[in-house]
């Protein structure tokens, strides 16, 4: 990067031993086989380990002479097995352990943008120094690195707390920094910035607009570590919903690392885990997190800090859903919310969790009784309830139709173009395949969604006709499958069942597709007809 400063990533998360270091190394690996040079620098002060990570030997030079003052930023870096990677290792002698100033911090973050190279990644200690905090802050782009587990998700709130709480400092708000430190808030903790915001508004404080942007502006990323289950991989997402409603956090989820025994095995070979284990699973999981990395945008600043209080923005679902959507949209929020829950923890008081779920009682039963609903929308919607947003003038398609919290998060920039669609569109696999990923829905959304099996869904795209079952339930499929993208499902039925046909002549086994000549839906004989 000639000419311009690096750009900088800093990993932190609260606990240690959720994968800060892990996750570190392997971006600085991923950006450099990207053609980026990197430098990844251990800034875990008193307890370094980058640089096991990383394949390299643990260095001479570290960080401490540039803490001391005794030596400049470059000249401490090291070579790592990965070309274009070079290793700022941490301070191993124990008297480092303590806080580094904040200026002194400062002053690396200074040299740190100095280096020659396109990225520096920072892997922040544990806890929430001033220090580690100061070096978040400083960064263009700060993760949080949480494992599915309550303690780790509780400090990885407190955390970013705390980080928004420093910000605060820096912008001279030390009486409003001050109130969110004090022991007196709702869960003993620190003040969430959402909570000292309406405080703001209730009091009529002249720098009201001042927090508004400074949360606005405070937009930490999410990547859910050592993921075991379905559940733990879905977790992010609940993760980031619920702190845009409880704290107020724009906070974007870059997606998990699934637990893999790779890690365990090249740490130990003291290899790095992308050189050692290249086809791994969580190989494909870093490679995804990086890449959503790289589109990571500045959020907006004008938009509103308080979150919708819609019922249909509580249980996320889009006010076109069917009763089937809302159904399982509870179902989904109440596991979120509910008293055990990971996603929460260290967000609520017993009394705030209780009002929550008075909160989502009303909005179910009121989405779920016709009547209600129809007077619900009609004061909602004056105008009448809006049309689904559509990604292209000419396309019937509407990402809209998915529930907002089942939308995934797929950086706009990393997905396929969407094909040009009309009346006349001849539906193919590759096609259907095509606008799915251009919308950035994966297939097992659609098969969780659609209850079809993923196998079937994949010979679908395929044009795999040799695998799939008889007429009438490809076109029950397809039917669903068009449904979720929000395309016309008639036209993808009669299209692609046209070329399924003519590549896949009818046998004996297949039921017959008779239709009821008065309604036109496909219905099947009884033996009686």
């Amino acid at each position: 990067m000639t000419g311009s400063q690096p750009q900088v990533v800093a990993v932190g998360g609260g606990k240690g031993g959720v994968g800060k270091s892990l996750l570190a190394a392997n971006l600085g690996i991923f950006l450099a086989t990207l053609g980026k040079k990197v430098t990844v620098i251990d800034t875990a002060l008193g307890t370094p380990n980058l640089h096991l990570f990383c394949g390299v030997p643990r260095p001479s030079r570290t960080l401490a002479e540039a803490v001391a003052g005794s030596a400049p930023l470059a000249d401490l870096s090291v070579s790592t097995p990965v070309s274009g990677m070079r290793l700022i290792a941490g301070a191993a002698d124990p008297a480092w352990i303590a806080d580094a100033d904040v200026v002194v911090v400062q002053e690396i973050l200074a040299q740190a943008r100095a280096l020659p190279c396109d990225w520096v990644v920072l892997d922040l200690g544990a806890g929430m120094t001033s220090g580690v905090l100061e070096l978040f802050l400083g960064a263009d782009v700060g993760l949080v690195a949480a494992v599915a587990d309550p303690t780790s998700v509780e400090l990885m709130h407190r955390f970013v707390r705390a980080v928004f709480v420093h910000r605060l400092r820096q912008l001279g708000l030390g009486e409003l920094a001050d109130r969110a430190a004090s022991p007196r808030s709702r869960d003993g903790g620190i003040v969430g910035p959402l909570d000292l915001y309406l405080g703001a508004v209730e009091t009529g404080d002249s720098y009201v607009e001042h927090l508004r942007a400074a949360i606005l502006s405070f937009a930490p990323a999410l990547v859910i570590n050592a993921a075991r289950s379905k559940h733990d991989m879905e977790l992010g997402r609940a993760i980031a919903g619920a702190a845009r409603r409880r704290l107020g956090v724009p906070m974007s989820y870059l997606g998990h690392l699934e637990y893999d025994e790779a890690v365990w095995a090249s740490t130990r070979r003291r290899r790095p885990l992308l050189v050692e284990h290249p086809e791994a699973r969580i190989t494909k999981c870093i490679e995804k997190v990086t890449r959503g990395l790289l589109a990571v945008r500045p959020p907006p600043v004008d938009g509103d800090v308080l979150p919708s209080d819609s019922h249909y923005d509580l249980l996320e679902v889009a006010p076109t859903a069917s009763f089937e959507d809302i159904r399982r949209a509870n179902r989904r929020i109440r596991d979120i919310y509910g008293a055990e829950s990971i996603a929460i923890a260290g967000l609520y008081d017993p009394a705030g969790l209780e009002a929550v779920h008075r909160r989502l009682d009303l909005a179910y039963t009121t989405l779920m009784d016709a009547a209600k609903r129809k007077e619900y929308d009609q004061e909602l919607f004056p105008d009448g309830i809006p049309v689904p947003l559509s990604p292209g003038p000419s396309s019937p398609v509407g990402e809209a139709l998915l529930p907002r919290a089942e939308r995934p998060e797929v950086p706009a920039a990393l997905r396929p173009p969407m094909p040009e669609l009309g009346p006349r569109t001849e539906y193919s696999g590759a096609i259907l395949r095509q606008v799915r990923e251009a919308l950035g829905i994966e297939l097992r959304e659609v098969a969780e969604r659609s209850k079809i099996g993923i196998g079937y869904l994949q010979s679908l795209e395929a044009d795999a006709f040799g695998k799939l079952p008889a007429p009438v339930y490809v076109r029950g499929f397809l039917t669903e499958y068009a449904r979720i993208l929000g395309l016309d499902p008639e036209r993808v039925k009669d299209t692609y069942l046209e070329r399924y046909r003519a590549a896949r002549p009818a046998t004996a086994g297949d039921i017959k597709e008779p239709r009821d000549e008065g309604s036109g839906l496909l219905r099947r004989k009884l033996p009686s007809e």
